[in-house]
């Protein structure tokens, strides 16, 4: 039953994925962004990966870690900011 079902949500996801890119590119024009926005975007995706990448590098509880994520991917500009000023831990340096 799981296997039957996987392939059209197989199909309708890389569809999505697919059309996603086109939809994207005429609300840019309707909004109007332009390549600064497109390069602002870039830049707040690098840096949420290299928070998420940091956040699995941590030592803390699986649940600890996925919340972290969740929070970082769900407001990607806040909760970079958040997890800078309140979720990195760092080492006393003597």
């Amino acid at each position: 039953m799981a296997s039957s079902l996987s392939v059209p949500l197989s199909v309708i996801f890389v569809s999505f994925l697919y059309i996603l890119p086109f939809v994207a590119a005429d609300r840019a024009i309707e909004l109007g962004g332009g390549i600064g926005g497109g390069i602002a975007g870039l830049i707040i995706l690098i840096l949420d990966i290299i928070a998420i990448v940091d956040v699995l590098k941590s030592d803390r509880s699986i649940a600890g870690k996925l919340l972290w994520i969740l929070i970082i991917v769900l407001f990607p500009i806040g909760g970079l900011i958040i997890w800078c000023l309140c979720g990195r831990k760092t080492a006393n340096i003597v």
